[in-house]
């Protein structure tokens, strides 16, 4: 199982290969990027967000706009702690 600073650099890596497609194709709607890959499109966040809440990382954001990249999250054991 990949760690949470992995599936964020695997996503961060796919949204900026995706940048330019997602920005000519789905303005206007909500963007979900999980396990590295374009999961859902959305005029709805609710909707973009609930296709993703599974995932340990995801990024879900307005096409047409940056991503807002979370907190660190630190993880120990069964205890999680973000901090930003």
């Amino acid at each position: 199982m990949p760690s949470y600073e992995e599936e964020k650099r695997k996503n961060l890596d796919a949204y900026r290969k995706l940048k330019d497609e997602i920005r000519a194709k789905y303005l206007g709607q909500y963007v979900a990027i999980a396990d590295g890959r374009l999961v859902k499109v959305s005029p709805s966040f609710e909707a973009a967000d609930e296709a993703v809440r599974v995932f340990g990382h995801r990024l879900v954001f307005p096409a047409g706009e940056e991503p807002e990249i979370g907190p660190l999250r630190l993880r120990f054991g069964r205890i999680a702690l973000s901090l930003g």
